[in-house]
């Protein structure tokens, strides 16, 4: 953390001590399903300092903003994965660490990992957002804050996620953060051509659907509702097929921008979404929402991309405005609630 108070210095302390116990962790011989240890190699030990100084980041300012002692603080890391935060959160002295994540795999890999450090995690659960607020209600848990990383890009209704923890837990700070940033030309770029490339894999899926429910659909037909019918999943794209099967009513993918989801479980690639859609989805007469900048990694191998990135990151502190979230490679999305409930 550049922040030269003494939290600050708590949580580089801590980092620090778990950037030395993870970088010599021998991750191969835990046992960890195999796609869950290349995701960790890939984005996270490949990048250790970056990933920790990302989950530094978000428990300072959360817990900041928060504005309560650490030592009180109950925190969920949700769709934690394998990544860094759930431990750093335990290791600065959270009261409560709550892991979770939609997939088992996900979840076994990281109690792995934090037993082998012998951090030890108070909750893990597993599940989507409903679970999870059953779960914790169940256990009389109310968070203090819910945080996550490249998280809520890929939930399919945001809108129910949030009114979900709006009502589940209404005293929880919600703070986000993001790389799919509408604002930034590059990363707009890239995420476009992600949508088209998987778009091409979830029409054919959804061909399929349609020919399961509309039994003799003519190929015309078929082509256009699959294409129509982008950006939807699960009872939203059933009531789509069924509605055009009665009415040749189509829907309108427009409103999704090039975003696409997988038909099964909605799960968006990379939902691009700009600050007033945020809004209208979070809800501002519930939440006060901010957004703020992120900053580049400047640990890299090559030294003159380090160099380019602190030149960036000095630039995001210098502009003002969308100017920030332009130059910044992704954002965060704090939601904050309005009234809290005593």
């Amino acid at each position: 953390m550049p922040q030269q108070d003494e939290f600050a210095g708590i949580i580089n302390r801590q980092a620090g001590i778990l950037y030395e116990q993870l970088k010599y962790l021998p991750v191969d011989e835990l046992g960890l399903p195999q796609y869950c240890l290349n995701y960790f190699k890939s984005s996270h030990y490949s990048r250790l300092f970056f990933s920790l100084e990302t989950s530094a980041s978000l428990l300072y300012h959360s817990i900041k903003l928060k504005n309560k002692p650490v030592p009180d603080i109950t925190i969920m890391d949700y769709g934690a994965g394998v990544g860094t935060l759930y431990m750093l959160a335990k290791k600065i002295g959270c009261k409560k660490v709550i892991y979770n994540d939609f997939l088992q795999d996900w979840q076994i890999s990281a109690g792995k990992i934090a037993t082998a450090l012998q951090i030890q995690i108070d909750e893990y659960i597993l599940g989507d957002i409903d679970d999870t607020v059953d779960a914790i209600q169940k256990k009389n848990i109310a968070c203090d804050i819910i945080v996550s990383r490249n998280v809520i890009e890929h939930i399919y209704r945001l809108d129910e996620f949030y009114e979900t923890l709006h009502i589940a837990q209404p005293n929880a700070l919600i703070y986000s953060s993001t790389t799919a940033n509408y604002y930034n030309p590059g990363t707009h770029i890239q995420h476009v051509r992600w949508h088209k490339k998987w778009e091409k894999v979830y029409r054919r899926q959804r061909m399929e659907l349609i020919k399961k429910q509309i039994t003799g659909i003519n190929t015309s037909d078929l082509m256009l509702l699959a294409a129509a019918t982008r950006g939807l999943s699960g009872n939203d794209l059933f009531e789509a097929i069924d509605t055009f099967k009665k009415t040749k009513l189509l829907p309108d993918p427009n409103g999704h921008y090039t975003n696409t989801c997988t038909p099964d479980n909605g799960i968006w690639v990379e939902h691009l979404l700009t600050f007033q859609q945020y809004r209208k989805l979070i809800d501002d007469q519930k939440y006060s929402i901010t957004f703020l900048p992120g900053f580049w990694d400047t640990h890299y191998r090559k030294r003159w991309m380090n160099n380019f990135s602190k030149l960036l990151n000095t630039s995001i502190n210098k502009l003002s405005g969308k100017a920030r979230f332009i130059v910044a490679p992704f954002i965060y999305v704090i939601a904050e609630p309005k009234n809290r409930k005593p």
